[in-house]
């Protein structure tokens, strides 16, 4: 089978000739920029600056030579839009971060906190309040929360909407340009691709503040937004129902360019649980996200015919079904250290209904901590129960954060391909 053809049969659920394998392959799978040049110097690939793919969690792209050496079966198209309203379609700069040489936007624009740590702001622009900030001794940027004062009886969901506005002719034009070299055998090479549109993100965390804009206006804190379904039930219906209709409208132009380019498109990253429980009870997912996640999953079924793929974190055993009925084909990161994420009760209970798309190593405790052999174990164990009767892409558990020894990364993507029988 090619890397397509692997990953298209698992998520048929049907037993692929070998687990399908991804690192790299989409945002929450990627790992530190200083992970990507340690694994270049590993590899023994040429030395190069870091592309960085996105500059809030500092992680790093992996070109084409460092994607073969993985062996990785998934790609993603580079998103248009970056982090903190910065582009991927202009010039990069260089700059140089815990020692490794690495390419930005070159619009970014980073400042000294005056503490040891950065800030960066919201389009490049420095006469407004930094959108982010990375403290002294840090490895990503978290967003700064910039609220302006909420008029309770005059509220426009429209505040909350800035972002969520028809795609730019410049955007489409950069996925013509994208969609040509696939066509053109110049980008394809075999792998399943993945595309993160935008536009879907319903009350996802990392777009709350709205790191892109310069003056955000809304509800702009996270935790005012998880009680705004309760003190602004309506309100919260308005956004959502304007972001569900702008999506359809925007990725139904995207998808008459990429059209069969596309197999896997990243609906949205909303996290409904922590590490001890979920974060919003079944009834609140029930009446403000499913009828939602349901039109928007209907659409890419109905028109594109790409398979669906949704981000949450922590204990979401008991949303699962909810995820389903939602339409949802494939779950990540699949974070078995949450309480109730048990392995094999997982697929013993949704296996044959949705496709797990990580959980092969703990990116908490074993991958950084634990030795060699205790990521090679866990990895295969893994393959074992996820991979029975296919329905399983295999991947860490979210993104592999900076110190995590080379040793262990490397085991790790080893014992896929030992499991599979390559090495």
């Amino acid at each position: 089978m090619t890397s397509k053809e692997r990953v298209k049969t698992a998520f048929a659920h049907k037993q692929p000739d070998k687990v399908p394998m991804d690192f790299g392959g989409m945002g929450c799978s990627t790992t530190h920029v200083t992970n990507v040049a340690k694994l270049r110097e590993y590899y023994g690939l040429e030395k190069r600056p870091v592309k960085v793919f996105d500059i809030f969690g500092m992680t790093g792209a992996m070109d084409e030579d460092l994607k073969e050496a993985i062996g990785t079966d998934v790609e993603q198209i580079t998103p248009f839009n970056a982090s903190f309203g910065l582009r991927t379609d202009r010039d990069w700069k260089e700059m140089t971060y815990m020692g490794v040489d690495l390419l930005v936007p070159a619009e970014c624009q980073i400042t000294d906190d005056g503490k040891g740590g950065w800030y960066i702001y919201p389009q490049g622009d420095t006469s407004v309040a930094p959108s982010g900030h990375m403290p002294a001794g840090g490895f990503y940027f978290d967003n700064v929360e910039r609220p302006q004062p909420i008029d309770e009886d005059n509220m426009n969901f429209m505040d909350n909407c800035e972002e969520y506005c028809d795609v730019p002719q410049e955007h489409l034009d950069y996925l013509k340009k994208v969609a040509e070299e696939y066509r053109s055998g110049k980008s394809d090479k075999g792998r399943a691709v993945v595309f993160d549109p935008g536009g879907a993100a319903l009350g996802d965390a990392a777009f709350i503040a709205g790191p892109s804009l310069k003056h955000p206006k809304g509800i702009r804190t996270v935790s005012d937004w998880y009680m705004a379904p309760i003190l602004y039930p309506d309100y919260v219906h308005e956004v959502f129902t304007y972001q569900t209709d702008m999506m359809i409208k925007n990725w139904t132009k995207m998808y008459e360019i990429l059209g069969d380019v596309v197999d896997i498109a990243y609906i949205c990253g909303t996290d409904f649980g922590n590490q001890l429980s979920l974060m919003c009870s079944l009834d609140t997912f029930e009446e403000f996200y499913k009828p939602y996640y349901q039109k928007m999953n209907s659409w890419v079924h109905q028109t594109a015919g790409w398979n669906t793929l949704k981000h949450s974190c922590g204990a979401i055993f008991d949303v699962l079904p909810k995820l389903i009925e939602s339409g949802f084909d494939s779950i990540n990161p699949v974070q078995c250290s949450a309480a109730g994420m048990d392995p094999q009760r997982l697929k013993d209970t949704y296996g044959d209904q949705i496709v797990f798309w990580g959980g092969c190593v703990d990116t908490q405790k074993v991958l950084p901590f634990g030795t060699v052999q205790e990521v090679k174990d866990q990895v295969k164990q893994r393959c074992e129960i996820f991979s029975k009767n296919g329905g399983y892409i295999c991947a860490s558990i979210h993104i592999v954060q900076c110190n995590v020894p080379l040793e262990n990364i490397v085991a790790m993507i080893d014992a896929i391909h030992e499991y599979n029988g390559d090495k």
